[in-house]
């Protein structure tokens, strides 16, 4: 009988602390979550730097040698510039000639202006000449009529006419070759600005050019994989060397949903794929701008991992304590 209540005493104890170690662990689950958050939505930021020149010519200058430190915008090395230069100055001069181009088209489209001003006066006033010596032959052509005055009278004032249509017609004529000796300088003037412009966009990108020639460290590092010299003529597709930071970050982007509580300064653990899942510690030091449905940090490490040869956007897995 005794052994009858053990066993149903064992059935009920066995559901009970299952379903007692069940919530067990759906508290720690959600006091865990509340106090960590992990994504594997993670990789290494720009890291192992590779300098590229971004103009084929000769290197004149390198200060540096592999393990050399460097700091961001230092001057590390320079290529030969002098063809662009060259380029340059040329491009000047002619910037320079067009100029004085424009001001004498302004000076001829003033003095133009001018004139084209004078000959509509003139022309109003052989209009209204016109109209007046119209006037004066239809009286005296009917006062002729009327015996009043005499033919020679009518004569002059048939002649006084003539005068006056050709006065008109010549003073039309004039305005209409002032107007077209302005549109002629007009035109030559905006296609010496549609020059000068192409110019200035030339020389513009001829001094990016130059300034191509002096390469400057984009961080503070050290220099390795140093394969070029000074007197080497060097393309667009060759590595000259490349920079090893001085620091390491992370991008870990985190759902939205669950991060309300992502701030700087928040302590991560960070796992590299490639570093065989070292374990590194770091922090959060920016938040950068949301993506859909995520938060994005940028997340520095403490530890030094320059023997692990890692290289940009290696992959990651960042757990963050959000408390």
């Amino acid at each position: 009988m005794s052994k009858r209540k053990f066993y149903q005493k064992k059935r009920v104890m066995i559901p009970l602390t299952i379903a007692s170690s069940l919530i067990f662990l759906g508290i720690f689950g959600a006091l865990h979550s509340s106090m960590y958050q992990t994504t594997a939505n993670a990789y290494v930021d720009e890291y192992l730097i590779q300098i590229t020149p971004k103009i084929s010519s000769k290197v004149i200058e390198l200060n540096l040698n592999n393990n050399s430190n460097v700091k961001k915008g230092e001057i590390i090395a320079e290529l030969d510039g002098s063809k662009y230069s060259l380029e340059i100055k040329n491009l000047e001069k002619k910037f320079l000639e067009i100029q004085k181009e424009l001001k004498s088209f302004d000076d001829e489209i003033n003095k133009t202006n001018f004139e084209t001003n004078a000959t509509k006066n003139s022309m109003e006033k052989a209009k209204t000449n016109l109209e007046n010596a119209n006037n004066d032959y239809i009286r005296y052509k009917n006062e002729f009529k009327d015996g009043t005055v005499t033919k020679k009278d009518l004569n002059n004032a048939i002649k006084n006419l003539e005068l006056a249509q050709e006065q008109y017609e010549q003073a039309q004529s004039n305005l209409k070759n002032t107007s077209k000796n302005l549109n002629e300088i007009i035109s030559k003037k905006d296609s010496q600005i549609d020059k000068a412009r192409e110019i200035l966009e030339t020389l513009e990108n001829k001094k990016l050019e130059l300034s191509n020639a002096t390469i400057i460290s984009p961080k503070n590092g050290k220099i390795t994989n140093l394969n070029t010299k000074v007197g080497d003529f060097v393309t667009n597709d060759k590595v000259l060397f490349s920079i090893l930071p001085d620091e390491c970050f992370i991008i870990a982007n985190f759902k939205k949903a669950h991060n309300a509580n992502i701030k700087i300064g928040q302590k991560a653990t960070i796992k590299i794929y490639s570093a065989g899942f070292a374990k590194f510690s770091g922090e959060i030091v920016e938040i950068l701008p949301e993506k859909a449905n995520y938060i994005s940090t940028k997340i520095k490490i403490n530890d030094n991992v320059e023997k692990y040869n890692l290289k940009t956007g290696a992959k990651a897995i960042v757990k963050l304590k959000l408390k």
